[in-house]
């Protein structure tokens, strides 16, 4: 892959789509990832190919749902197949059964699931779930923690962080009503936590978490903080909820709850389970979705089960359980990671990664890796976004918040390609600080 020479055609596709597409984009954050927006042809495997002409590592995975990379030929197969039998039926089929099926036979202590699009819908349904369980209201999330757009949720993400468990609206057209059940702590804290459920856990209904705190940083939790954020639940009453939107079918082929060895009440898959289609799923222990069974509430959506979802989910499961796959994912992450920490001391530059093989983020200014949302605010990102322009130009395509994503066509010539890119990205941020 050569460097990049020109992105002039997404530029002036980005002021086309700005006279009739509100803010020139289809998703906010869209818009600020790089300077034009870039327009994508086509993809294939493990690159992206934009408008012009450019080839590139995709080490984005589309923002995670591309586990088994671009242009997949089982999931085009299955999806070709099903597009011809019909789209959408708003009726039961055999697929969602085998999809069912294939998701309690590989995550452990999922008993049943229930289907929807995307992970912000799956969040909302488990959270009602748990408040028809337990007949409360309150719900208590993490500072950091990103759970979909939707105002209970979207609190305390990215704002400033001031020293208050109050929630913090993160943008306008958030009305303090909507957020107002809503309980926020900081991650990684047990004390905290231990004294929440002291003063105030008759009341909650739920503790939702990322068990990997992916969105922010890729933090670790710390030893044992996950088991008793699960105990606690038990111990009170409440609903613990693993969003496992990012790290399901990804940390591992059980998730969290295989990576860990823990099982919570419930958990919310989304972006790798159907390799790139609009799939979202929720699962759990059987008795959880008794309150669906028995109308307490409800679980609806036109597009729940959507066949060629279904089956894209399939195909998407079935590749990844073949083995070897996340010895070879995880493989190729670590040795990603290493020539990043290593590369960066080589120039001169401070650098931490933390997460794992399949999900980590590289943080710029810190020899720690941060092990909070409040800790990651601490690092060097206009390093990064030095770093990570010259990593573009060189033909490897990144997030903005420093986290890379590995998928299962990162195989070892794009490893040698991602490596030497390092090296020169390194060697020209270093020079531009």
């Amino acid at each position: 892959m050569a460097s990049i020479h020109t992105t002039s055609r997404s530029a002036e596709l980005y002021e086309r789509a700005s006279r009739s597409l509100a803010t020139g984009v289809s998703s906010s954050l869209r818009r600020f990832v790089t300077q034009p927006p870039l327009y994508i042809d086509h993809a294939d495997g493990p690159h992206f190919y934009d408008v012009d002409g450019n080839c590139r590592a995709d080490y984005t995975l589309g923002w995670g749902p591309l586990i088994v990379g671009s242009n997949h030929a089982g999931i085009n197969a299955a999806v070709a197949r099903q597009l011809e039998k019909g789209y959408t039926y708003g009726c039961q089929h055999i697929a969602e059964i085998e999809l069912a099926e294939l998701i309690v036979d590989s995550v452990p202590g999922v008993e049943q699931v229930i289907f929807s699009n995307t992970g912000t819908e799956a969040i909302q349904s488990a959270i009602r779930i748990a408040r028809a369980h337990t007949g409360r209201d309150k719900i208590l999330k993490f500072e950091g923690h990103y759970h979909g757009w939707l105002n209970n949720v979207l609190v305390s993400y990215r704002p400033k962080i001031e020293d208050s468990t109050l929630p913090q609206a993160t943008c306008g057209g958030q009305p303090a009503g909507e957020f107002s059940e809503t309980l926020v702590l900081p991650w990684n804290d047990v004390d905290a936590l231990k004294d929440l459920f002291q003063r105030r856990g008759q009341e909650i209904a739920c503790v939702l978490t990322e068990p990997v705190l992916a969105n922010s940083g890729s933090c670790m939790p710390r030893p044992g903080y996950l088991e008793t954020l699960i105990e606690l639940c038990r111990e009170y009453g409440a609903v613990s909820i693993f969003d496992e939107v990012i790290t399901g079918f990804r940390i591992a082929l059980g998730g969290a709850r295989e990576y860990f060895g823990v099982e919570p009440d419930l958990s919310v898959y989304g972006k790798a389970l159907a390799g790139g289609f609009t799939m979202s799923a929720v699962g759990g222990r059987a008795e959880m979705f008794e309150v669906l069974r028995d109308m307490r509430t409800i679980h609806s959506g036109t597009y729940n089960g959507t066949s060629f979802n279904i089956v894209a989910a399939i195909e998407t499961i079935r590749e990844l359980r073949k083995p070897g796959t996340y010895d070879r994912m995880n493989a190729h992450g670590h040795a990603v990671a290493e020539a990043l920490t290593t590369t960066a001391a080589k120039y001169g530059l401070d650098a931490a990664v933390s997460g794992v093989g399949t999900v980590f983020s590289v943080h710029f200014g810190v020899t720690q890796a941060p092990r909070d949302y409040r800790e990651t605010t601490r690092t060097d990102m206009e390093t990064y976004g030095r770093f990570r322009e010259a990593m573009l130009a060189n033909g490897v395509q990144l997030l903005p918040d420093a986290r890379w994503y590995v998928g299962t066509q990162h195989d070892d010539a794009v490893l040698q390609h991602v490596i030497k890119a390092i090296e020169t990205s390194m060697k020209e941020t270093m020079r531009c600080s």
